[in-house]
């Protein structure tokens, strides 16, 4: 699905052109030209070849899906790649933007739906001021809706991970675990999503990028603080993860050192028991040790005596 919005010089935005209205449009330096196209095929492809002379390997790179955000710069235009956040049976995933910056175009390929793009093309439509202050401010917009649409998602995984921390401290589960573990994983992902845009973005506010005009860098050293700061929360969050999980291993781990306590008294007070019952308890024909019947009563009454003595000793050495 291709979209495309043109700002003309006389003030009228237009939309859906034809192929010969894109060639008119990109010819008069005045105009501003908008082409957004949602799973490029091939009459797309032979369109960014032939009508705006883009680069094969650029190309190539809009249907191919990229690893990382990166910045391109070519002849007559600059290509940017970024990344998007999209929550998808309760798991994140990267929705790739593929944007080629000229002085007079803007050009965005994506494969699928990007939410913060839709918005953008909605204030297009109703005639937003947006479209009239030139493509690297149109292209600034663009970015910065991308990169505000992150903090809903930070700000559910910041509560998440608040949630699941007094959870786990007040009563431990193995499930929790599983619960803080998948929030990590959350993290990671948007940690390897956030540091390439940080690069990208730092290039983008320099003031010294072909096709973005120095007045409005200043916009995109906007958008740099936002990553900045997504960092910052991701990264505290990182660590309140990783704390929360030293936590229950330290917790389980005196979990089970007060369960080997408590077995090994139990142990330590039958020992006296076991001794003397095998001592005496074998079956010899000529028993040394036997004496007078009162003997055996004397013994057991010994053997039942020692225990309240070691619980008490164990009690004043705070062994239980």
């Amino acid at each position: 699905m291709i979209r495309s919005y043109c700002y003309w010089p006389d003030g009228a935005v237009e939309a859906g052109l034809s192929t010969a209205r894109l060639r008119k449009a990109l010819e008069d330096e005045g105009c501003l030209l908008w082409v957004d196209i949602e799973g490029p095929e091939d009459a797309e492809v032979e369109l960014l070849l032939e009508v705006f002379d883009l680069h094969p390997l650029t190309v190539e790179d809009c249907i191919m899906p990229n690893a990382r955000p990166k910045v391109d710069e070519f002849e007559h235009y600059l290509f940017v790649v970024l990344q998007g956040l999209v929550r998808v049976d309760g798991k994140l995933k990267t929705a790739e933007l593929d944007v080629c910056l000229g002085r007079n175009f803007l050009i965005t390929v994506r494969s699928e739906r990007i939410r913060s793009v839709e918005d953008v093309c909605a204030r297009v439509e109703k005639k937003s001021p947006i479209i009239t202050r030139g493509a690297d401010f149109l292209f600034y917009a663009l970015t910065d809706a991308l990169i505000d649409s992150y903090f809903p998602i930070l700000e559910g995984v910041e509560a998440r991970v608040d949630e699941l921390e007094t959870k786990l401290l007040a009563d431990s589960t193995e499930q929790q675990v599983h619960q803080i573990l998948g929030v990590y994983h959350e993290l990671m992902a948007l940690r390897r999503t956030l540091a390439p845009h940080r690069e990208v973005i730092s290039r983008l506010n320099r003031g010294d990028m072909p096709f973005i005009r120095p007045a409005n860098a200043a916009y995109f050293r906007d958008i740099y603080d936002h990553v900045l700061r997504m960092s910052d929360l991701v990264d505290s969050c990182r660590e309140v993860t990783t704390m929360s999980l030293e936590a229950y291993a330290t917790l389980v781990s005196n979990r089970l050192n007060g369960i080997m306590k408590t077995m090994t008294a139990f142990a330590t007070l039958a020992m006296p028991l076991i001794i003397v019952t095998g001592i005496f308890g074998m079956n010899f024909g000529e028993h040394p040790e036997l004496g007078p019947r009162m003997l055996y009563h004397w013994f057991s009454l010994g053997l039942v005596g020692m225990i309240p003595v070691m619980l008490l000793y164990f009690w004043k050495y705070k062994w239980l």
